[in-house]
C-alpha cells in the first residue's frame, strides 16, 4: 500500500459538486459529463461488474503489477497524463446527462465502504479491497485535477 494520502471520499465527493457541465478540462478529450461516467466506469471495472477479454489477465498478473506499482507511487496529480484507456471505460458519447452522471457516481463512491476483504479484479487477480479503494480514489483525484478541481493537495 502506497503512503500518499489522498482525499476521503467525502472530500472527493465535494470536489464533483463543485463541478460543472461547461468545465474545461486542462488535458484530454473528455468533457465533465464523460469524465464523470468514465470515473464511474472505472469503478465498475475494478469491482469486476465489467468483463474484459481474458488475454487481459495475463497482461495484468505480468506487467500489470508493475504498472500498479508505478502509479501507486505518484500521486494523482504526477499520474501520467492521456494514456490509452480501454475500450470499456472509453466514453465517446456526447450525450449524456451531466447530473444523472455525478449522482451515478456519488452512488459508487458512498458505497466503497462496503467492500471488505479479497477482490477478485478482473485484470490484476486478486487484491485486498484497500488497494483497490486506493487505485478508485487515486484515480477519481487524478480527474478532479484534469478538471483544476484540485488546488494545493497530492
Amino acid at each position: 500500500m502506497s503512503v500518499i494520502s489522498l482525499l476521503s471520499v467525502e472530500e472527493i465527493i465535494e470536489k464533483l459538486n463543485s463541478l460543472n457541465k461547461n468545465d474545461t478540462p486542462r488535458w484530454g478529450k473528455m468533457n465533465s459529463s464523460q469524465m464523470l461516467k468514465h470515473c464511474s466506469k472505472f469503478i465498475d471495472l475494478y469491482l469486476g461488474e465489467i468483463k474484459v477479454p481474458s488475454w487481459y489477465k495475463y497482461f495484468g498478473l505480468t506487467i500489470g503489477k508493475l504498472f500498479l506499482r508505478y502509479i501507486s507511487k505518484k500521486s494523482p496529480s504526477e499520474t501520467p497524463r492521456n494514456i490509452r484507456t480501454d475500450k470499456s471505460i472509453k466514453i465517446t458519447d456526447e450525450n449524456l446527462d451531466f447530473d444523472d452522471e455525478r449522482k451515478r457516481l456519488i452512488k459508487k463512491l458512498n458505497k466503497l465502504h462496503k467492500i471488505k476483504g479479497q477482490i477478485n479484479h478482473p485484470i490484476y487477480g486478486n487484491m485486498k479491497s484497500e488497494k483497490i479503494l486506493f487505485l478508485i480514489k487515486h484515480h477519481t483525484i487524478h480527474h478532479l485535477n484534469q478538471f483544476n478541481l484540485i488546488k494545493n493537495h497530492q
